[in-house]
């Protein structure tokens, strides 16, 4: 099997059901696929949680190994799997009552806009908020950030915040908000592994993949996916042929 690694991944606890709090029930279902593939290698995996802007640093300095879920526009230079292990799509929520939905850029207009720091959100729209950001967009990053979004709006210092479909769905604190609508790109969101020490990431890398096909294989993956409630979609690529057929 070769060397065996203790791999430390980064991800925030505000991230559920994609990374979870280390002191909670469970890790996220990112974090879930990533140890049990690397547990299948014979790897170790130890789980903490940073702040995202911070997890990249982190990771980009070699202090952590991996974080997940990320995007491949988030963290460039890092190593990547050809695996992904979840698919994010981002939407526009507003208070109850407010009229705007979203259909593309040009319904942004006079909008006051607040979202995550560290986030990519697809070409388009990332090109949108670096032209407006400290004008009509707002991005703020630390801890608690859906938490934060969200009474933002609810107070009306924002217009609507841009989030994460099911981060915002699964949470508890999203009463009174709405969906007004989703950006057309979906994003996969990868494992990715520190670009400091290359030998060691891309070995990483390569038992990530070996061991995806071992907990596809065994029907660990779908069990993953059902403990969550999630259907197969939210694995792109993982194919769910050997998931049962009410979460295919």
């Amino acid at each position: 099997m070769g060397q065996s690694f203790t791999v430390s991944i980064a991800a925030p606890a505000y991230w559920c059901p994609f990374a979870c709090d280390v002191a909670g029930l469970q890790s996220g279902f990112t974090v879930d696929i990533a140890r049990a593939a690397l547990e299948s290698e014979g790897h170790r995996v130890v789980y903490k949680n940073l702040p995202y802007d911070r997890a990249i640093v982190e990771a980009k300095s070699g202090r952590v190994d991996a974080i997940v879920p990320t995007f491949k526009g988030e963290a460039p230079g890092f190593i990547f799997p050809s695996s992904a292990v979840s698919l994010s799509e981002y939407c526009f929520y507003v208070p109850e009552g407010e009229p705007f939905r979203y259909h593309g850029l040009e319904s942004l207009e006079n909008m006051r806009l607040v979202a995550t720091s560290g986030y990519s959100y697809g070409e388009e729209m990332d090109a949108y908020i670096s032209r407006n950001r400290g004008e009509s967009v707002t991005l703020i990053s630390g801890e608690d950030v859906p938490d934060r979004l969200r009474e933002l709006v609810r107070r009306e210092r924002y217009d609507a915040l841009l989030d994460d479909r099911l981060l915002f769905e699964s949470g508890q604190n999203n009463a009174g908000l709405v969906n007004a609508g989703c950006l057309d790109e979906r994003h996969p969101g990868y494992l990715a592994l520190s670009p400091q020490d290359v030998e060691r990431s891309n070995a990483i890398a390569e038992a990530f993949e070996r061991g995806i096909e071992n907990i596809q294989e065994d029907g660990q993956l779908c069990g993953i996916l059902e403990k969550y409630g999630l259907s197969a979609e939210f694995a792109p690529e993982l194919n769910g042929e050997n998931c049962p057929s009410d979460i295919q």
